[in-house]
Parts: C-alpha cells; sequence; structure tokens
C-alpha cells in the first residue's frame, strides 16, 4: 500500500494506477459525494441555477456540508499525480508550455484543496474573509482551464513537428482533447462577445447576452465534466513507458 501510494504521487506515476484507480475514485468521490448531497439537501437544488459552492456552504445544509466539502477537497489531490504523469509523457516540441500547463495543471488542483477546505458565505456567517472560498473556487476553475489549455497548445506544435507527426497515441489524445478544449474556446468567446455587447440592439447579441444562458451552476457542471474526462484521456492516450 505504501509503495502504490509513492507511485502515485511520485513525480512519474503509472498509468495502471491512474485508470484504475485514481479515476474511478475521483468520479466516485466527487460526483458521488455531490450527487448524495443534492439527494440529502434539505432544500431543492437546482444544478442548472445554483453553484456548487451552494452545496458546500453550512449555512444552506448543516447536515451534509462536510462530506460535500471534504469530497471537493479530496478530488483535488487527487488530481496532483495527473499533472506529473502529463509533464513526463508529453514529450513536447514546446516544453515550456508543457512545463507551464502542468504546473497550471497542478496549481488548480492545489487550490480545489484550498476551496474545499474553506467553505466560508459570501453573504451569511460571520467568516473574516467571506469571499475566500469564492476566489478559490474561481481561481481553480482558471487555473485547471489554463493549465489545460497550454497542454493541448503543446500537444498541437508536438504534432506538427516532423519527429512525432503520425503517431497514434497523439492523434487520439489530440482528438479528445480538441473535443473538450474547443467548444470550451467557443464558449468563453461567446461570453466575452456578450459582456462587450452589452446593451446592443441587435437581436443576435441581446440573445447572446441573455443571462438565462450564463447560470454559474449550469457551466460549473460542464466544466467539472470536461476536467474529468481530460483526465481521463491523458491517462487513456499518453504512452505509460517514458520517452527517452
Amino acid at each position: 500500500m505504501t509503495r502504490i501510494l509513492r507511485d502515485l504521487f511520485s513525480t512519474k506515476p503509472k498509468r495502471q494506477y491512474l485508470l484504475n484507480s485514481l479515476i474511478p475514485a475521483i468520479f466516485v468521490i466527487y460526483f458521488g459525494s455531490l450527487a448524495a448531497a443534492i439527494q440529502f439537501s434539505r432544500e431543492a437544488y437546482d444544478w442548472r441555477r445554483k453553484s456548487i459552492s451552494w452545496l458546500l456552504y453550512p449555512h444552506n445544509d448543516p447536515s451534509f456540508h462536510i462530506i460535500a466539502s471534504l469530497a471537493v477537497a479530496v478530488t483535488g489531490l487527487l488530481m496532483m499525480p495527473f499533472a506529473a504523469y502529463i509533464r513526463a509523457r508529453l514529450r513536447s516540441a514546446f516544453m515550456i508550455f508543457t512545463d507551464l500547463g502542468a504546473l497550471i495543471l497542478g496549481l488548480g488542483a492545489l487550490l480545489l484543496i484550498l476551496a474545499g477546505l474553506i467553505v466560508s458565505h459570501p453573504y451569511a456567517g460571520k467568516a473574516r474573509f467571506p469571499r475566500l472560498h469564492e476566489a478559490l473556487a474561481r481561481g481553480a476553475a482558471f487555473a485547471l482551464g489554463m493549465g489545460m489549455l497550454m497542454l493541448w497548445l503543446s500537444a498541437i506544435k508536438t504534432w506538427f513537428a516532423s519527429s512525432t507527426k503520425g503517431a497514434l497515441h497523439l492523434r487520439r489524445l489530440l482528438i479528445a482533447w480538441s473535443l473538450l478544449l474547443i467548444p470550451a474556446i467557443v464558449v468563453a468567446a461567446l461570453r466575452l462577445l456578450a459582456y462587450v455587447a452589452r446593451g446592443s440592439s441587435s437581436g443576435l447579441f441581446r440573445a447572446i447576452e441573455n443571462r438565462s444562458l450564463w447560470h454559474l451552476g449550469f457551466w460549473e457542471w460542464i466544466g467539472s465534466g470536461a476536467v474529468f474526462l481530460f483526465l481521463l484521456s491523458s491517462a487513456l492516450f499518453l504512452p505509460d513507458r517514458l520517452p527517452e
């Protein structure tokens, strides 16, 4: 058991541990615990409108919030080995992006741990820093997104390098990451467009600006699923053997 834990949290974790242990654990602990928190919540929870943080606040769910908050923190801890795995296996033609992307991905996991442990409500309660949880959660989301983006760009750069072009594992990885990242970029661009076009008389801009499209809860759940699939595809398609 000690050896397995040492391998998991080493700088070069093994693929079998990620696929057989960490991926199932993240799915059960994160999504399972949050689903249980929704089930046992004393108030109706609309996942399309209410943020995931709503389930973590003691003010909203005094009986079950501790389980949900610990689940988020443990999930962040279990995500850490993936940053090391990707950095070790993605021998990129643009290594600075690989290194930075893995570092930022790891930072996002660390911020997720802190966001799970610090559950100060921004409006209720008497916390000294009432918005600290909110800042940590947003920082985690931003760091995870930026880390994924930089690793994707690094993989694209590697694909166009003559020595690696045509590698089957890299092709599969790029397809999987592109299916996750390209829609995210489109959504982010639309959100920016909605902000820039505030008050426009154009029907198209008004439709994009419609607040019902941008409820935080919906996009948090979509983002959580995207991060999980990113980690899964990384473990599936990056080679287990370290490059020479």
